[in-house]
């Protein structure tokens, strides 16, 4: 872990790259990790359960990291892209669909959308109910508002305050921001849109 971790900060430099044995025990680590923090706080109040790694090294880690550490440099390179084509997407797009399964770490590589199809991957850009029912699962207490017209998302956070609130919008901040210029096409791909936004604010260095 210290050695990927320590690749991670140095922004995956080639010479400074771990060995593929480092890589992969790594990944166990992680996915051990996080079993064990869930099954210690299985029906904990939530703000009782643990959300900082319990056994490694730093701070809390996303899950869109520990998914596959191995592949967590590409993927962190891709995100912003994705985050981008979500931004300017005109409506449902399968391949957009599984590129985003493969950044959030849900499949081991990129693929077609014969592939999604034959993986049963969600439908993050068309599929609302879907997307909603993944989001709910991934954050239990969080709200979640859906505009329709014009299409907008946020993700608000149960305990916030004025300094510390992790609370995101897809389109259209609290303050009135916003986040490009048109919103999104559809209510699925708002949603989907607030939720990686989320998901980047705890390693891109980028300011939503």
């Amino acid at each position: 872990m210290f050695a990927m971790e320590g690749w991670d900060i140095k922004g995956f430099p080639d010479d400074a790259e771990p060995s593929d044995d480092e890589k992969i025990a790594a990944n166990v680590w992680a996915k051990a990790e996080r079993a064990a923090c869930e099954a210690c706080c299985a029906g904990w109040p939530q703000e009782e359960v643990i959300r900082r790694r319990a056994l490694g090294i730093g701070p809390a880690e996303p899950k869109v990291k520990t998914a596959n550490l191995e592949t967590w440099p590409e993927r962190k390179r891709l995100y912003p892209k994705v985050i981008e084509r979500l931004e300017t997407a005109t409506g449902p797009d399968r391949q957009l669909d599984i590129d985003i399964c493969y950044v959030m770490g849900w499949v081991n590589e990129p693929g077609t959308p014969k592939a999604a199809a034959e993986l049963g991957l969600p439908y993050l850009t068309s599929n609302l109910s879907e997307v909603s029912e993944i989001t709910r699962k991934s954050l239990e207490s969080w709200k979640i508002e859906v505009d329709q017209e014009p299409c907008d998302a946020r993700i608000i956070e149960p305990e916030r305050d004025e300094d510390d609130d992790m609370s995101v919008a897809a389109w259209r901040c609290a303050d009135g921001r916003l986040h490009m210029a048109k919103p999104p096409a559809n209510t699925a791909i708002a949603l989907t849109l607030a939720a990686m936004r989320l998901q980047a604010d705890s390693f891109l260095d980028q300011a939503w």
